[in-house]
This record gives structure tokens, sequence and C-alpha cells, in this order.
């Protein structure tokens, strides 16, 4: 599927086959999605050897071009379901924010998903994941701190992202228009 090529104000003006965005570095369209689990962890994944940019990096996020015919919604959908077998209802995707990422060209829009799913049923996509794992935030700080290169971690800086996403869903758990755990309720973050 061809991605939708925008202005660098995410104004729609077209096409181009993906391998051309990416070489011309043409604005276009993206979406992140963050997997919580019940108790605060990330579902992380190991990107393929055989992916052509950041091979075998670890991610914190799923995701990728937002193409003809698709919106931010169902692209997010599509992914997950053929990256990882992870099928989610619209209502489900939780949009937190939407950003303007200058050195990519991208306009990203970002959601987090509340699942616990258990890996073992999970079915990783051979050509873009080559491992899963659910990693608590500490865990994926020490990572960063020992090895930086080996995450793309967030979009910007993981650590104030993750209290973000869960302030997000601790909001909608207060206001009753999502089930959160109870941990989650009047949560503040102990650190930065």
């Amino acid at each position: 599927m061809l991605p939708i090529v925008c202005e660098h104000t995410n104004i729609e003006k077209g096409c181009a086959p993906r391998a051309e965005v990416l070489e011309k570095k043409m604005w276009c369209r993206s979406t992140n999605v963050f997997v919580m689990s019940h108790e605060g962890e990330i579902l992380c994944h190991k990107r393929s050897l055989a992916k052509e940019r950041m091979p075998g990096v670890w991610s914190t996020h799923f995701g990728g071009h937002v193409g003809v015919g698709e919106s931010y919604e169902s692209n997010a959908q599509k992914e997950l379901s053929e990256e990882v077998g992870l099928w989610v209802s619209p209502e489900k995707l939780i949009p937190w924010r939407v950003t303007k990422i200058e050195i990519a060209r991208l306009w990203v829009k970002e959601f987090v998903i509340l699942s616990s799913v258990p890996i073992k049923d999970l079915v990783p996509q051979a050509s873009e994941v080559a491992d899963l794992e659910w990693k608590t935030l500490d865990s994926i700080r020490k990572d960063l701190s020992d090895n930086r290169n080996a995450w793309c971690a967030g979009t910007h800086d993981f650590i104030p992202e993750y209290y973000c996403m869960r302030s997000v869903l601790s909001a909608l758990g207060e206001k009753k228009l999502l089930e959160v755990p109870s941990q989650f309720s009047f949560w503040v973050p102990e650190k930065i």
C-alpha cells in the first residue's frame, strides 16, 4: 500500500511508494501503538534483522506508515494485527497525542492500549519482529542507560512518555470511560 504523503503542516498532498518516501524524505503519516499491561509493563519487541531501518533494535511500540485508504486508527489496528497478531477494537485504541517529528519528516499519531495478553498467545510477523517481551519501566530505564543504541524507545523520551500514557489511562478510569487496574487510580510518578 502506498503511504500518504503530506505537507509539513499535515495536509495530504498525494501518495508515493514507500521506498521513494524514505529515500526522498517526504513528509508522511505514521502510527505508534504502545501496549501497556494491567501491571504497568510495556510490550516491547526486537525488530527483525531484515528491517531496512533500525534492524535488531528493541522498541517500545508498534506501528507503521499510514497508507492510502487508511485512517490513523485503522492503520494502528492493522499494524498491531500484522506485527503481533493482536486485534483490538477501535474503542480500545486510546489516542494520547500527535507528534511532528522534523528529522524523520513524520506526523505520528500515538495510541496506548491496555492489554495483558500472554506472549505465548501472540504471533510475531517474522519480517518485522524477532522477539517479544513484557518489560517494566525500571528494566527499560536500565537498558536505555546501559545501551541506548540498542533501543528505539518512545518518540522523544520514553520515561516521561510512559508517565503521560499512564496518566491518560488513569484519567479515563476515573471518568469510568475505561476499566483500569486500581493501582492506576490517582497515580503520581515517583520520579522522572
